[in-house]
């Protein structure tokens, strides 16, 4: 049997759902594979929906120990096991009683991670760490070193699964581009070889490992170090938060209606130089003074910058001399990491059976039937609805009330109507006169008169009932439910940001590929400021900056001719979305391609297509037509 061990660095977060990323990975042919959670507070459901292999190890399990509450979820079967008591006899008992099982993943809390490594029971071929670097590079580089030392391939994973392929993986679905990834992780998995190693995410591992001992010879040394690094990067992450913060005042129009300058608008000067503030700030508070720290912005020349660089230069001492070092850190506020697929069935809250997506977010298929005829009627009259938000489970409900703990705003996690599938939260606001009149006619309903974007459907079986449970995909009446993903239709709910020569293409190319006019003209904005004759140092050509090769793919002969490449545009935007199903991945794989999202389910982490999603995101959430989670701000360097 070919066993995992899982494990985190430091306050690293989402080992468990990579562990069961990699049970799924290993039980793709097929196969069955056992998920050990040690440490676990609580056993895991079985899901209705598991294959048989994983039913069958569930059962066997199960009556070899009564009280090991395995559970089928998906491809996978998971069990929990205690980290204290007999926690580790239990753990043997359930290896000893599943010999048919070929792979094996445990998840162990770090303080029982080494005791795993060197287990006889396990005899572990390789080990994953999730840590988060650059932050805990040292401390990760030290654990890397430990576990090769007994002979066990390692690799490190930098970035947590986003939220959406996590609930996948714990459930035991298929995660899409991210499970092959991870298969690849897999395949360089040793076999009974103990001495191969897994090449370590992160680079060389020498190299880590000769930076590691270079800090810890310098013993005094290694603290003044560190103070400068922690300068430098709180430096990068104070200008990044600040640039976070100040990014809606940046997007604002500088003019209000009427022409009277707008008090809440930043000029991209004062944005920055509010960056440089913050960051001077956090380094005068870690003892740097003006003189000792270097800031700048990489993507200085974009319309909003989301990154900022800071080095500080300092002194240490080594004994006999002193030496001159630097300490950098690059850092940016980025849009939340989003995860490529979308589950097909409802777990973790009050509804249980199948999700449609419509511009990606989960309904009951009647309700999405619903909507698909409310969307049409409102497209007629100038009018495209925008959905922010539709089914959530019970645990994502309860995120949301942690950051919002209002209950009028907000309700708590088993109460709201969320979680039965039938609710959906609508914009932009120019919609919501709209709604409020034409809404009741297709079985929607105001739920709060607070709220003017909560619509819930009144029609068909009660939420959260087993009637509604059972309702077919179609809409329970034998209808097909419309089309696609209903990724919103082209109607005239444009920015004003879109210049007027721009606005009919912009309506006819979204209204005759059916994508969001407002996504495309925020694409416009971040690709060439809407200037046709725009040609970037790559060779990307005209308003929506295509290259060559892909302009000729899609039939457009003159990329400079700005009507034709928007319609070709949004012919791209509709084959990516269709794709992806999301806007963030479909804008990821426009700007780096679709080979690089598929091959990691996610925003790929390349600066360049990390920014470009952030700032269509902001701009499309500053104009009321997109909802997007706030922004993070982390270290990239």
């Amino acid at each position: 049997m070919r066993t995992l061990v899982v494990s985190s660095v430091g306050a690293a977060s989402g080992s468990l759902a990579l562990a069961a990323a990699l049970a799924g990975a290993m039980a793709r042919a097929g196969r069955p594979a056992l998920l050990v959670e040690l440490g676990a507070a609580g056993g895991a459901a079985p899901t209705i929906v598991s294959t048989a292999a994983a039913r069958a190890l569930e059962e066997a399990l199960n009556r070899s120990l009564p009280d090991a509450g395995a559970a089928a979820r998906g491809r996978i079967c998971r069990l929990s096991v205690a980290a204290d008591g007999d926690g580790g006899g239990r753990l043997a008992r359930a290896i000893a009683e599943a010999p048919r099982v070929p792979a094996c993943v445990v998840h162990a809390p770090p303080p029982r991670f080494r005791e795993l490594l060197e287990s006889e029971v396990l005899r572990p071929h390789g080990a994953v760490l999730r840590a988060d670097l650059p932050t805990s590079r040292a401390l990760t580089g030290l654990a890397v070193r430990d576990v090769q030392r007994r002979g066990v391939g390692v690799r490190v994973v930098k970035r947590p699964l986003g939220w959406l392929a996590a609930r996948r993986a714990l459930a035991g679905a298929p995660l899409g581009g991210a499970e092959a990834a991870l298969a690849r992780l897999l395949r360089r998995l040793p076999g009974e070889d103990r001495g191969q190693a897994l090449p370590l995410a992160l680079g060389a591992v020498a190299a880590l490992l000769v930076a590691v001992l270079a800090l810890v010879s310098i013993a005094g040394a290694l603290t003044g170090k560190g103070r400068a690094q922690r300068a430098a990067d709180l430096a990068a992450l104070s200008a990044a938060r600040s640039m976070r913060d100040d990014l809606p005042r940046l997007l604002s129009p500088a003019l209000l209606p009427g022409g009277i300058p707008n008090p809440h608008h930043l000029s991209k000067a004062a944005y920055l130089l509010r960056a440089r503030a913050a960051a001077l700030r956090a380094a005068a508070a870690n003892g740097v003074g003006p003189g000792g720290l270097r800031l700048s912005f990489p993507d200085r020349i974009s319309f909003a910058p989301l990154r900022s660089k800071a080095v500080v230069l300092a002194e240490l001492s080594t004994g006999s001399e002193r030496v001159e070092i630097e300490a950098s850190a690059v850092a940016e506020a980025a849009a939340p990491a989003w995860g490529g697929g979308m589950p097909e069935q409802a777990h973790g809250g009050g509804y249980s059976g199948p999700l449609v997506h419509r511009q990606g977010e989960g309904m009951r298929p009647d309700v999405a039937a619903a909507f698909d005829a409310m969307a049409a009627a409102a497209a007629a009259d100038g009018i495209a609805l925008v959905i922010n938000s539709g089914f959530r489970s019970d645990a994502e409900q309860a995120a949301l009330f942690a950051a919002n703990p209002d209950p009028q705003w907000v309700a708590p996690p088993g109460r709201s109507l969320h979680r039965c599938a039938t609710e959906l939260d609508l914009g932009p606001p120019g919609a919501y006169a709209w709604l409020a009149a034409n809404a009741p006619a297709f079985g929607f309903e105001q739920r709060y008169s607070w709220e003017p974007w909560h619509y819930g459907f009144t029609r068909g079986p009660a939420p959260c009932s087993a009637a509604g449970d059972g309702v077919l995909a179609g809409g329970g009446d034998g209808s097909s439910g419309g089309g696609g993903d209903g990724r919103g239709a082209g109607g005239g709910a444009l920015p004003a940001f879109v210049p007027a020569q721009f606005r009919a293409p912009l309506l006819r190319a979204a209204a005759r590929w059916n994508v969001s006019a407002a996504l495309l003209a925020a694409q416009l904005r971040a690709e060439s400021n809407f200037d046709p004759a725009a040609v970037s140092p790559a060779g990307a050509q005209g308003i929506a900056q295509f290259m060559p090769a892909t302009a000729a793919a899609y039939g457009l002969r003159d990329p400079f001719d700005a009507a034709a490449a928007i319609d070709a545009q949004a012919h791209l935007m509709s084959d990516l979305l269709r794709q992806f199903g999301s806007p963030a991945l479909a804008l990821a794989a426009y700007n780096a391609g679709p080979a690089a999202v598929a091959a990691c389910g996610c925003v790929p982490a390349i600066p360049e297509t990390t920014a470009y999603v952030a700032r269509i995101l902001a701009l499309l959430d500053g104009a009321g037509a997109l909802f997007v989670p706030p922004f993070e701000v982390r270290l990239i360097e």
